[in-house]
């Protein structure tokens, strides 16, 4: 089996029972003069990783593509629990902040493991459904952390529950994408996002309860046949760390995780939202290869800021024309990235280039 690096230079594979496995070598990029020495520095950990990477071949199912994402030299094998396995174990309670704050949660931690919640995970319950903003890694026996949410239940404001709970669902490429931007509009955009994608689900007009989107007729069963397609996707091999996410002919995500089995507990859940995009996209076609390497060297050579994370860690983020980049970094190694296309509706966002 061959495979190139970004050159177009055949490389050799150990591996000969997969076919078209694409290796990503990214050469460091050389900065441009007016980049001070701090920002060479910082993203670094982006850059570490993005050199690691190798690309699988596509997998299709009608207008979805997933691009298997694998790494060479795996820098962090900790244990992360999820927002989900942590719920059912008990370890983790969210609620309200002084009875009902819609930006904001908190979160207590009563296990002694670390805890990552997702960008982009849905909370149920409570007042109003939510969606988290950014990604956050809980220490043992974190207490009243608070995390930045929006909302995606329009119109509710009575306890359903006392505290929140998991329907194991994740906001779409474009909910996750606006939440992780945090701009002044965000929450509207939010809003106007979750309404339309319920019209596209074939729900009443004027809905506005994302949850309902996932439990429509026809997302239910194009969901259910994306899972059983996409299912071993984690599995195919022990090095797999995430996926290039496209719906017709455009990049629509990227995530890429610390390990494999942090990709693997995180997967049915991205799955399922990139099934729900698709559905509601009427976009035909595909993306390839080239396309997802393309993607990838973009966030080698992006100028990243870098701030304090919620609890653990710190955030190393970039957003453009072209890029909406967020990374949770914790002892120097990347525990989760998240990258969309900036405008993903309007004519700037990343096309297909084809050669």
């Amino acid at each position: 089996m061959k495979r190139r690096n970004l050159k177009g230079e055949e490389v050799k594979t150990m591996n000969k029972t997969v076919r078209f496995i694409l290796a990503l070598v990214t050469a460091v990029s050389v900065l441009g003069l007016a980049c001070s020495e701090v920002d060479a520095k910082t993203g670094k950990e982006i850059k570490d990783l993005i050199e690691t990477l190798e690309v699988g071949e596509p997998i299709y199912y009608e207008n979805l593509t997933i691009i298997p994402v694998y790494s060479r030299c795996i820098r962090d094998h900790r244990h992360y629990s999820t927002l989900d396995e942590a719920l059912d174990c008990g370890w983790l309670e969210i609620g309200e902040v002084d009875g009902g704050s819609v930006p904001r949660v908190k979160v207590t931690n009563r296990s002694d493991n670390y805890i990552f919640i997702m960008g982009g995970e849905i909370l149920s319950g409570c007042r109003q459904d939510r969606i988290v903003g950014r990604g956050v890694l809980l220490r043992p026996k974190a207490r009243n952390v608070i995390i930045p949410v929006y909302c995606v239940e329009q119109g509710r404001w009575t306890y359903e529950s006392e505290t929140f709970y998991s329907k194991h669902n994740l906001g779409t490429c474009r909910l996750r994408a606006e939440g992780q931007k945090a701009s002044d509009g965000a929450q509207q955009d939010i809003w106007d996002r979750v309404s339309a994608m319920c019209d596209r689900a074939g729900l009443s007009s004027g809905s506005s309860r994302f949850q309902e989107a996932y439990e429509s007729d026809g997302a239910r069963r194009r969901i259910s046949s994306v899972e059983k397609s996409m299912e071993r996707i984690p599995y195919l091999y022990p090095d797999a760390i995430g996926v290039v996410i496209g719906v017709g002919e455009h990049i629509t995500s990227v995530d890429i995780f610390a390990n494999p089995h942090l990709f693997k507990r995180l997967w049915p859940k991205l799955v399922r939202s990139s099934a729900l995009a698709a559905f509601c996209d009427p976009a035909c076609g595909s993306i390839n290869q080239g396309d997802a390497i393309r993607f990838l060297r973009g966030l080698h050579d992006r100028r990243y800021s870098r701030r304090s994370a919620i609890d653990l860690g710190f955030e190393l983020s970039a957003v453009d024309r072209e890029m909406n980049v967020n990374a949770l970094v914790y002892r120097d190694a990347v525990t989760h990235l998240a990258a969309f296309p900036e405008d993903q509706d309007s004519e700037r966002r990343i096309p297909v280039r084809r050669r």
